[in-house]
């Protein structure tokens, strides 16, 4: 092997595209930005340059010759991404994607192709969408109390129903998790009370995606029977509800509406 060959070997060995190790977070319908990056010197001619982001074998965007081209682009992603031209010349590949849905979730593959040869590294992507807050629905009857809690987001969280003390009211309880069309979880939380009751309950979701956390403290006071028609009594409720916390963690949420310039 004389010096050339051997050069040669060394420059490629020494390039190589680099993309976040840990998986990244996008909020669903916010953008979301794909980092990749890749070596340049002096030499560098852009209209030599090749680069690729493809979701397994799905063409996401496609760039060479200088421009974009997008023809074999998946109908999924049409008018949803962009790649940041002007700091190519620096090695950014990074892939921009507006809009994110959870069917953008999975493993991206960042190719970039220069005179050095081609280098190719996977990233993965997850969704996320913050919880609304709960809907409260209660029914009563002679024999206790209903409370029904709803709410919708994503991934699927962690429902639980405490008393004061922190027991867990598991077997009072019933939560029911099932998916719409676009994938989103709604939440159906239901505890049951029998007979009268003067208590605070708390209830709790956990995103741990996002680091969010939604507490609810409900305080049930029956008061005196009430007739409310000839040969009928029922229990008078009064219902009491603070939202203690919604939203943690910000300082993750920095990370994830940053925006590259």
């Amino acid at each position: 092997m004389n010096w050339k060959s051997c050069l040669t070997f060394v420059v490629s060995f020494l390039f190589e595209t680099t993309v976040p190790s840990e998986t990244q977070l996008a909020i669903l319908g916010q953008h979301i930005v794909l980092d990749c990056s890749f070596p340049v010197d002096k030499q560098w001619d852009r209209t030599r340059c090749q680069i690729e982001w493809k979701l397994d074998k799905v063409v996401v965007h496609s760039f060479y010759y200088g421009q974009d081209h997008l023809n074999d682009q998946n109908s999924h992603y049409v008018n949803r991404t962009s790649l940041y031209h002007s700091d190519i010349q620096k090695g950014n590949a990074s892939l921009r994607l507006e809009h994110a849905t959870l069917g953008d979730e999975g493993n991206y593959t960042c190719t970039v192709h220069t005179e050095m040869g081609p280098k190719r590294t996977s990233v993965s992507l997850k969704l996320a969408a913050f919880y609304a807050e709960p809907r409260l629905k209660f029914s009563t009857s002679a024999c206790g109390v209903e409370l029904l809690l709803t709410t919708k987001g994503y991934p699927r969280p962690s429902v639980q129903w405490l008393t004061v003390s922190g027991e867990d009211v598991g077997d009072d309880t019933v939560t029911h998790l099932s998916q719409d069309t676009q994938g989103l979880y709604t939440v159906s939380s239901t505890v049951s009370l029998q007979g009268a009751v003067n208590k605070t309950l708390t209830f709790i979701l956990k995103n741990e995606a996002l680091g969010q956390e939604i507490r609810r403290n409900i305080t049930l006071l029956s008061g005196n029977s009430v007739d409310v028609s000839p040969g009928v009594y029922q229990e008078r409720w009064w219902f009491v509800i603070t939202v203690l916390a919604v939203m943690l963690k910000y300082l993750k949420l920095n990370k994830l509406y940053r925006t590259h310039l």
